[in-house]
């Protein structure tokens, strides 16, 4: 004696056009969110660095989005953490926040693309 049964299955996957724009989407939350992290650490003075920061967004979902700090000695704080900055502020002040939160990050993308 056999058992028949028909499942009839409809999955409404994204089109192509809406999958990248949720992931364009998904990026550049990430980025704002990893602006606000690394804020924290920006070196502090008169506070043109820290006010430098934006957010570049995405434009492509294989391009992403980034966090620029756009000033002329930005790339010098950044690379050299040996330098002595006040208040507990540091270099790599994006690179530590960006690999310290990577799965928060990754997760903010995630949710976006799969809420749509």
């Amino acid at each position: 004696m056999g058992v028949t049964a028909t499942v009839n299955l409809t999955i409404n996957f994204p089109t192509d056009a809406d999958l990248d724009r949720r992931i364009m989407d998904g990026e550049n939350l990430a980025a704002e969110r990893l602006l606000a992290l690394s804020a924290a650490e920006v070196p502090f003075d008169l506070g043109t660095l820290s006010e430098s920061g934006t957010v570049e967004p995405a434009t492509s979902p294989d391009g992403g989005a980034a966090v620029v700090y756009d000033t002329p000695y930005a790339k010098r704080h950044h690379e050299h953490p040996e330098y002595n900055f006040q208040n507990g502020r540091k270099g790599k002040y994006l690179e530590d926040p960006a690999m310290e939160h990577k799965d928060e990050l990754g997760a903010i993308i995630a949710k976006k693309v799969a809420d749509g």
